[in-house]
């Protein structure tokens, strides 16, 4: 029944950062699958630009959940771990590449896709945002998840990138020129909620691992200048419909990948909720 309610629609779809809580774009492209949604478009930042990449080279859904559902075992994260042999970053990325080109070949180019696709990154060198349309494919994953701190800077010709997330974590700006369909969005970050009084705690994340304390406050101005870019952004640049599942509140950027079912089931949950909206759109 819902094959038929949007037989053959093409969208362009923006897929946010967030980590662990990304994973829920897995959830939302099958639906879309589901419908016969043709995804025509595709941008990314961070953990949505790598889902987006694999996605855009061909690599069937089901096939990018069933990895997924691999990298939910601890044991599995531990084997990527690497650490940087410099103060650029605690990890240096090298067996995280590694493991990647198992998916996607070396020298595979962002103009080869499948699906047109542009992912978003900083450059340390000028502050400025960086789309990337053209070039290596896997320099572009590593840059547009390279987060600050946490992994090394990853060198472009005259860039030092890192993780587009600090200035647009949705970057529906990249394909808004370019797409002639509707664009549909995907936001997994939490909301950072108003502190009630008495109350002590934090609804902010803390990194459970013993690193210094100036470590544990960058990562969170990280995240609170993360959220805010997020509402300005989508306010200047809106896309068609926007999509934000509920995941749990304990999954983040580092933490929560071993509740992969959960998270991609609230992706597919979100956009099933939101399929009306869609089909106002193509009518």
């Amino acid at each position: 029944m819902i094959q038929s309610l949007l037989p053959e629609k093409k969208i362009g779809l923006v897929l946010g950062g967030g980590g662990a809580r990304g994973l829920a774009h897995i959830g939302v492209i099958k639906v879309l699958e589901e419908c016969g949604v043709h995804i025509s478009f595709l941008a990314g930042c961070s953990m949505g630009g790598l889902i987006a990449s694999l996605y855009a080279t061909g690599m069937p859904v089901n096939e990018i959940e069933r990895v997924a559902r691999r990298l939910s075992n601890i044991r599995e994260w531990l084997k990527l771990v690497d650490r940087a042999p410099s103060r650029k970053g605690l990890l240096a990325g090298k067996k995280i590449r590694h493991y990647l080109s198992r998916f996607i070949a070396p020298g595979v180019r962002i103009e080869q896709t499948r699906i047109p696709l542009v992912m978003n990154a900083v450059d340390l060198n000028t502050g400025s945002e960086i789309e990337l349309r053209e070039g290596n494919l896997l320099d572009a994953i590593m840059a547009t998840t390279a987060v600050p701190g946490f992994f090394s800077p990853v060198e472009i010709g005259p860039f030092r990138l890192v993780d587009g997330g600090i200035l647009d974590d949705v970057p529906v700006k990249c394909i808004k020129d370019i797409c002639p369909y509707p664009i549909v969005a995907v936001d997994v970050h939490k909301k950072i909620q108003e502190p009630t009084i008495g109350d002590k705690g934090s609804n902010l994340e803390r990194i459970p691992l013993p690193l210094p304390t100036f470590m544990q406050d960058f990562y969170r101005v990280e995240m609170i200048m993360t959220t805010t870019f997020i509402q300005i952004n989508l306010a200047q640049h809106p896309p068609d419909l926007l999509i934000r599942p509920a995941i749990p509140s304990d999954v983040s950027l580092f933490f929560g990948f071993q509740k992969v079912k959960e998270i991609i089931q609230a992706g597919e949950v979100a956009m099933r909720e939101r399929l009306p909206d869609l089909h106002s759109l193509f009518s």
